[in-house]
């Protein structure tokens, strides 16, 4: 009986061993290649390759925006995290250098005190390495936490991506249906999915062992300090890298824009994701404002892959890094300088001496007529974007200067009297007048045979009532022989003159309707599409008070309830100076497609006799001595313009205190300072782009000049704007004549 068991334990036996046998050999022969394949790939460690971001270059080929070279600051992914075995590697590293014969000679029980000391000294030197750059970099020790957690979320990212492919293989492997994946799988990728724990698993990625950027491009100075005591500081490396170098600096700020960190929703909306090589990590750098951003997709490379084997230095794969595309944008930046330092330091002069001199708020556009590209997009005040991640925290409170507003695009004001062409085109457009048409103008706007003494008072009455008296004050009573014969002026007279009575009772005869219906023709009211953040303006139609008539006549001179904004005004005057050919202002040369763009090109059939007439009138304000813009008058170019000068509220601003944190009053809100104002009498140092002008300095207005040239083959259209800046002839002359002086120098209207 024992014999018969013990065979039959051995038989079992021999089957089982048997079947280990035939297992293996399957193993070993028939599946062998797969499971070594397996094996390796677990032991694969992928490291990344970062890539170059293309450059950005003007309308000449000139280097606007390029990646160059750099030392950055990194730590050790483990010294971030104080890993337990990798501290305990440096202290005995330190050990070894330090005092090699004591801890040789050292008892058990000595050595595991002194390898606590060094531990706690390693601890300690990173602790002072942190507070070290920060000093250095003139950040927080806060802000230098917040780096770290940036790293410590970009890890668990990789972790997770890691995980998650080693779990998607594995589904394929046993044809499990892959149907329940998507619900978790972007979130799980992000950390918010509560989906299996990572912890739960061991995968480790190459970022855990590699070093992360703390600084990036630091100065000479400050690497050469790190350098001097970089073994104080476990884990530091000073490496090689790259950053984004403006050359212009502040010039066209605004404009070009600039690069800030990742952020969730930047993972979130990225259509590369899945893509290692494409997608966004936490630590990447994305084009924020400007060209930066509108030009992402081109401008952004394509990382390398260097691929080993764990504990091998061998690369078994390489896939190259693929540099970003170059973006040639319109900008002439040489132009684009020249008119951004007249803002900078604005002089007005009288009988050829300087009386005013100082920095002014505003800004400027030059749009290519034929063309539609715009060649100068200027805002003041600038900042250097070199600068602009160590400067950004104190110009976003800055509410005085507000130095990051693009005053291009987003500055939506009341345009004042640059908007009486376009309404003088749209009463003949709707038979309302004919060119030969004429409205008197004794000083007073009439309705229905009534004098309206308040509302419709006629600007040039009032400029010179004080001298001829305020009975009949008629526009033919101006200085330097500049009569009118009649008082009744046409369409022509009337925009030469800016006659404010003549525009009121075409907005009172248009109504709101019909002069909404047709600014928006001429692209006021809504972005014009140029790619950048813009403001849409104010249309008439969005007031619906009690008073319609009333509003309706100021803004058929451009006050009240319309908005718009200097990209907007200089593509009217662009519009007329192509005989009613509306195009979109362009910024990129074959650049990308702007999302919710307009057409590019849209013909409005404008009447040609209201063209000729609009022209004509505009032709007179600059060359004539009635015309308001006489002031940028020219022997060698015939320019025509308008003004335009818009009244505009009282400065002010929210008070705070030391830290940036708002005040507020006895009733809970916000409480603001309304600062004097700057006159010749008396400057205001602080805010002398504040302005007070006319009567002893209580007028408060914004200064506007459009207008194109040359006047028979135009081929720029400008508008200048001057925030507070005063009359739109007299004080915004200065930038313009500046502007039309290097746009000739340039070669933009005429030979170089």
């Amino acid at each position: 009986m024992f014999e018969r068991r013990l065979k039959i334990f051995f038989a079992l036996l021999a089957g089982i061993v048997g079947l280990l046998i035939v297992r293996a050999a399957n193993l070993q022969l028939v599946h062998g290649d797969y499971w070594r394949k397996q094996s390796r790939e677990t032991l694969k460690r992928p490291t990344f390759v970062e890539t170059a971001r293309g450059r950005i270059l003007d309308y000449r080929g000139r280097v606007v925006a390029v990646d160059e070279p750099c030392i950055d600051a990194a730590v050790d992914y483990r010294a971030i995290e104080k890993t337990p075995a990798w501290m305990r590697e440096m202290a005995l590293a330190r050990i070894a250098q330090r005092m090699p014969a004591e801890y040789r000679k050292a008892s058990h029980d000595a050595r595991l005190e002194m390898v606590r000391e060094a531990t706690d000294g390693v601890s300690h030197d990173i602790d002072v390495m942190w507070d070290t750059l920060a000093a250095e970099s003139g950040k927080s020790r806060e802000d230098i936490e917040d780096i770290k957690g940036t790293i410590f979320r970009h890890v668990d990212f990789r972790r997770r991506v890691v995980w998650y492919k080693r779990y998607e293989q594995a589904m394929k492997d046993r044809a499990e249906p892959a149907g329940t994946q998507e619900p978790w799988y972007r979130e799980f990728l992000s950390g918010d999915s509560a989906a299996p724990e990572l912890d739960n698993f061991n995968v480790e990625v190459a970022e855990q062992f590699q070093a992360h950027v703390i600084l990036s491009a630091i100065s000479t100075e400050t690497h050469n300090r790190l350098k001097k005591h970089i073994e104080e500081y476990p884990g530091l490396e000073l490496r090689p890298s790259k950053h984004r170098y403006y050359p212009y600096q502040s010039v066209a700020c605004h404009t070009i824009g600039n690069l800030s960190g990742v952020k969730k929703e930047d993972q979130d909306n990225d259509p590369c994701i899945g893509d290692d090589l494409r997608q966004y990590r936490p630590t990447d750098l994305v084009g924020r404002s400007g060209v930066e951003a509108l030009c992402e997709r081109t401008l952004r490379g394509v990382r390398g892959r260097l691929v080993r084997i764990a504990g091998h230095d061998e690369i078994v794969e390489q896939t190259e890094a693929v540099p970003g595309g170059d973006v040639r944008i319109s900008l002439d930046m040489d132009l684009q300088a020249q008119i951004e330092n007249v803002f900078s330091k604005m002089e007005w002069t009288e009988n050829g001496v300087v009386v005013e001199s100082h920095p002014m708020h505003g800004a400027a556009v030059v749009i290519e007529i034929p063309t539609s590209q715009v060649r100068a997009l200027v805002s003041y005040p600038t900042y250097d974007l070199n600068h602009y991640d160590d400067q950004y925290a104190k110009m976003a409170l800055d509410e005085i200067n507000r130095p990051l507003s693009n005053r291009a695009t987003q500055a939506a004001l009341e345009p004042g009297s640059t908007v009486k062409p376009l309404v003088g085109i749209a009463a003949v457009g709707e038979g309302i007048i004919n060119v030969n048409s004429t409205i008197e103008c004794t000083g007073y706007l009439i309705i229905d045979g009534k004098k309206q003494p308040i509302s419709g008072r006629c600007w040039t009455a009032s400029k010179y009532a004080a001298k001829y008296g305020d009975e009949v004050v008629k526009h033919h009573k101006m200085p330097y022989g500049a009569e009118h014969p009649t008082g009744f002026l046409t369409l022509v007279d009337a925009i030469q003159r800016s006659c404010n009575v003549f525009f009121e009772t075409l907005g009172d005869k248009l109504g709101l309707e019909r002069l909404s219906v047709w600014m928006d023709r001429f692209g006021l009211g809504r972005p014009t599409g140029i790619g950048l953040p813009e403001r849409s303006g104010q249309l008439p139609r969005s007031y619906h008070g009690p008073t319609q008539r009333s509003v309706s006549w100021f803004c058929g001179i451009g006050q009240s309830h319309v908005l718009a904004t200097p990209i907007q005004m200089a593509n009217v005057a662009a519009t007329i100076a192509r005989d009613g050919i509306w195009m979109r202002p362009k910024l990129v040369s074959g650049g990308p497609a702007v999302p919710g763009a307009t057409e590019d090109r849209v013909d409005l059939h404008l009447d040609p006799a209201a063209l000729a007439a609009v022209k004509e009138g505009m032709w007179k304000v600059v060359n004539t001595r009635a015309g308001s813009g006489y002031d940028v008058r020219r022997q060698d170019i015939a320019v025509c313009g308008k003004t335009g000068t818009a009244q505009a509220m009282k400065f002010s601003y929210i008070k705070r205190d030391e830290r940036g944190r708002e005040l507020t009053n006895e009733r809970g809100r916000p409480e603001r300072v309304f600062p004097e104002v700057f006159t010749r009498e008396k400057p205001n140092g602080e805010l002398p782009w504040y302005r007070g002008t006319g009567n002893g300095g209580t007028e408060l207005s914004h200064a506007w000049f459009i207008g194109f040239a040359p006047a028979e083959n135009p081929r720029i259209a400008f508008a200048v704007m001057l925030e507070y800046g005063g009359a739109g002839g007299k004080d915004a002359a200065p930038v313009v004549k500046a502007l039309l002086e290097a746009a000739k120098e340039h070669g933009y209207l005429g030979a170089q």
